[in-house]
């Protein structure tokens, strides 16, 4: 059986950062909720030490967009693998049709897209940062069956 803190489903959502070398960069985040209805707030907990950590510090507008189950495979390449190596987004845009919204790329078959500024940063003693962000805009794309941890696991993308 899973630790007991695995066991419940979480949404898997893909942060899209401004990247200096790349142009664009990604990753995966299941940990991320509202905090607050006015304004409207969000928490996102990101990875120390990632590429997408140093471009939120540098560049405070985001995009978030929550990810359908056709997206998938998006994980082994946003998630599985560093933006400090790899142009993530020159691989997927081969594959993926892309949009754009507030100067930053998504995939285009995502579920939505919310474009987010970045207003605090809490420190905690884990492997995580808190990251708070005010919802600028937000885009609903497609409906669809909504990409979750679960699917992740049964479907042999993560362990």
């Amino acid at each position: 059986m899973r630790k007991l803190w695995n066991r419940p489903v979480a949404a898997v959502w893909s942060l899209v950062t401004k990247d200096e070398k790349w142009g664009a960069n990604l990753n995966i985040c299941t940990y991320v909720t509202s905090v607050s209805l006015k304004p409207k707030l969000i928490l996102i907990v990101v990875y120390r030490g990632t590429r997408t950590l140093e471009n939120l510090r540098r560049e405070r507008t985001t995009l978030l967009q929550l990810l359908p189950v056709e997206l998938a495979p998006v994980v082994r390449v946003a998630g599985q693998q560093s933006g400090r190596t790899v142009d993530k987004w020159a691989r997927l845009k081969r594959r993926f049709t892309v949009g754009e919204l507030g100067g930053l790329p998504y995939l285009a078959d995502a579920l939505g897209v919310i474009q987010l500024q970045i207003i605090e940063e809490y420190e905690a003693s884990g492997d995580h940062l808190l990251v708070v962000a005010r919802v600028i805009k937000n885009k609903n794309l497609h409906t669809g069956e909504i990409l979750t941890t679960e699917y992740l696991r049964q479907n042999a993308y993560i362990r």
